[in-house]
């Protein structure tokens, strides 16, 4: 079917192809008349503007690039679709790649957004090294880092507050009496990892409770090392009689361990773990997770790269958001009737 013009719509509307460019895109004035005689015609035509033409002459392509480090994890996920919706609000369009926490991924990733010519990017960085990042910076393009940012980067960034959530996960489990409390830490060359620690050992500070280094172990946010870090805790002499695993993904490979092992939780091992996936309510007993408000952060994630793309602000916002602490009964508490 042959595509209408703008000439075509311009002749059936009685007016110029200017005016017709100035309604679509309300470049000038237009009257409530002529513009009801242009949006009527274009309806009688099916007319529909070239959008990718109309980005190329603003020198802008309506889309931003996300890069998650691991979509598969229910928390980027559920990110993502805050971001993606905020966006679409918005008109703009959302290029999703993944990087596996891939910092060589990563790499090729921004440079294959960067030939896409991309508006913004949206990055949740696979690790704190990424001075890769600068090349974009350089250009102009904003750039919202998210739940994780290289240390140097001079850019927006939205956070969940990570040592609190740690500190809250822990000072829960030293009311509870427990002594031997472990952490299973992501890598602390990140900051979500890092701070998380920090959280965790700042309770055990305030409230007087010694550290012991045989019962901290840093994983990779992954199944795998949830599991391999589960493994060392419990066949160690020193075994912890509670634990804060510190994301989702290792809670898995940790909860495998568990339960090839018969270790009962709260008796034998009270547990509490950031991130709050759904299946926390499912199992038994349901997990008490620290719930990060993932929806929101991706939201707000998108409200800044709109502010920076529309605006062309120059202040750069650093914002956290506060997680909740949800008490089930992995911890030792009793249900709740």
């Amino acid at each position: 079917m042959k595509r209408a013009t703008l000439k075509e719509v311009a002749q059936l509307a009685g007016v110029s192809t200017a005016t017709v460019s100035n309604v679509i895109n309300s470049k000038k004035y237009v009257s409530s008349e002529v513009k009801q005689q242009v949006f009527s015609a274009m309806q009688t035509l099916n007319y529909q503007p070239n959008t990718i033409a109309k980005s190329l002459r603003k020198q802008e392509s309506r889309i931003v690039g996300l890069l998650i480090s691991d979509i598969a994890n229910p928390f980027f996920a559920s990110v993502a679709k805050g971001i993606e919706k905020e966006l679409a609000d918005n008109d703009y369009n959302v290029l999703l790649c993944n990087t596996d926490s891939s910092v060589e991924r990563e790499r090729e990733n921004l440079e294959g957004l960067i030939g896409k010519r991309i508006d913004g990017l949206i990055v949740s960085s696979a690790g704190n090294t990424g001075d890769y990042f600068r090349s974009l910076e350089e250009t102009g393009v904003p750039i919202v880092f998210l739940n994780r940012c290289p240390q140097f980067m001079n850019c927006d960034v939205i956070l969940t507050n990570n040592m609190r959530g740690a500190y809250n996960a822990t000072e829960h489990l030293i009311r509870h009496g427990y002594q031997r409390i472990g952490i299973i830490t992501g890598p602390t060359s990140l900051s979500t990892g890092k701070d998380r620690l920090t959280g965790y050992r700042r309770a055990l500070e305030d409230y007087g409770v010694t550290e012991q280094e045989d019962l901290v172990k840093e994983g990779r946010f992954d199944i795998e090392s949830g599991y391999e870090k589960m493994k060392e805790l419990m066949e160690q002499e020193n075994k912890p009689d509670a634990l804060f695993i510190s994301n989702n993904s290792m809670t898995l490979g940790g909860y495998k361990y568990l339960r090839e092992k018969g270790i009962r939780i709260p008796e034998q091992l009270a547990v509490i773990v950031f991130d709050d996936p759904e299946w926390a309510e499912l199992v038994d007993p349901p997990v008490t997770a620290v719930r990060q408000p993932s929806y929101e952060l991706g939201m707000q994630a998108a409200k800044l790269m709109m502010a920076s793309i529309k605006d062309r602000k120059t202040k750069h916002d650093i914002m956290y958001m506060d997680p909740a602490l949800i008490v089930r009964q992995s911890c030792g508490c009793p249900a709740v009737s």
